[in-house]
């Protein structure tokens, strides 16, 4: 399971940074972390895609009784909500950050959640 939700709170602030340009300046999808575009649907895939494992890490903290890890998942998942709704009305710039942080967080998501029992 993800443990550091110093990580989600870290991603969500980068974002306040005051010598970053104006990110809508740009037109049109930005420049992904490989290189490649992307675009705001895309951004919103990735978000949701966390929001579900959140959901998924939710569950299993109320069936465990653990209302710590319930507490920092909420938070992280609030974080998570409030990303995705500024996707909307972001720019090229900010879509191609939100979704790159997502992603890494996506992926350390899946590494780290445990597989259900089939």
């Amino acid at each position: 399971m993800f443990h550091d939700p110093k990580v989600a709170f870290s991603m969500h602030d980068a974002s306040s940074s005051s010598s970053a340009p104006d990110p809508r300046s740009s037109s049109g999808p930005a420049p992904g972390p490989a290189g490649d575009q992307v675009g705001v649907e895309e951004a919103h895939e990735i978000v949701g895609a966390v929001l579900a494992a959140y959901n998924r890490q939710l569950l299993l903290a109320r069936r465990a009784g653990d209302q710590q890890r319930l507490e920092e998942l909420m938070s992280q998942q609030r974080k998570c909500v409030e990303d995705r709704a500024r996707l909307n009305d972001a720019g090229p710039e900010e879509i191609s950050r939100i979704a790159a942080l997502y992603a890494e967080l996506l992926k350390g998501l899946d590494v780290s959640e445990p597989r259900p029992e089939s």
